[in-house]
């Protein structure tokens, strides 16, 4: 399920999709998207299927993607759409308390979190830090009653939103990490999920030799465990 909308005006600007399963929720996170002066073009995705089937073809500027803390459904979409794409600038949207969502997005590769009621103003500066902010755009100060109509027509904004702030965990550029040759071939291997066991034998190396590797390379890159390590590794382009 894909819907694309664009600004009035023309296609002009960057391209944002959003992922979410609640069609009410992507609805109105794209109704504030568009109010935004860099935003040509904003895209609905409703199901991981068609999201990976898209990403397949081409990439938005930045992808948005909902999560929910009681499904893991969002979280899942953000992981293969990084793996797929590892550059690609993912900013993941929660609620404003689930941290254990957002570390585990931000661990796999994702730039940063914004609350599912941010405004379109906090929206922009999310987007800004992940490189939307083009020579002479301006971030409105106001959007509201009197702002301008666009060609978005999806819902209205989502009844019973408290607070408005925007949390952001946009990291900064981390410093070059210099792996062995080893140390890579032994992290590609956790890349294709492969044991330490097949590692070894496909490097002609004993196991608890791929295990001295393994820490060492955990050491280099601040990594607690595998997946981590292959996700500091795609984040940092150490892999490619």
């Amino acid at each position: 399920m894909i819907d694309d909308r664009m600004r009035a005006g023309g296609t002009s600007g960057a391209t944002v999709w959003v992922y979410d399963e609640r069609r009410r929720v992507r609805d109105d996170v794209a109704s504030r998207l568009v109010a935004l002066p860099f935003v040509g073009r904003v895209e609905v995705v409703g199901d991981p299927a068609s999201l990976l089937s898209r990403l397949a073809t081409r990439t938005p500027d930045v992808l948005i993607v909902g999560t929910q803390r009681a499904v893991d459904t969002g979280l899942t979409a953000a992981t293969q759409a990084l793996r797929a794409n590892p550059g690609l600038p993912v900013l993941v949207l929660g609620a404003p308390d689930d941290a254990e969502s957002v570390r585990a997005a931000v661990a796999f590769g994702a730039r940063g979190y914004l609350r599912w009621d941010a405004t379109p103003v906090e929206m922009g500066l999310g987007l800004s830090r992940v490189g939307l902010r083009p020579e002479g755009a301006r971030i409105p100060q106001q959007v509201g009653a009197g702002a301008p109509a666009h060609a978005w027509s999806g819902a209205a904004p989502l009844a019973g939103s408290a607070p408005t702030t925007v949390r952001s965990t946009v990291r900064d550029a981390a410093p070059a990490v210099a792996l062995s040759m080893r140390e890579m071939q032994v992290l590609t291997g956790m890349s294709q999920g492969k044991s330490n066991a097949q590692i070894g034998r496909e490097l002609y190396l004993s196991e608890d030799t791929i295990k001295t590797h393994a820490r060492r390379l955990f050491r280099k890159l601040g990594a607690k465990d595998r997946a981590e390590a292959v996700a500091i590794g795609f984040r940092r382009g150490v892999m490619s």
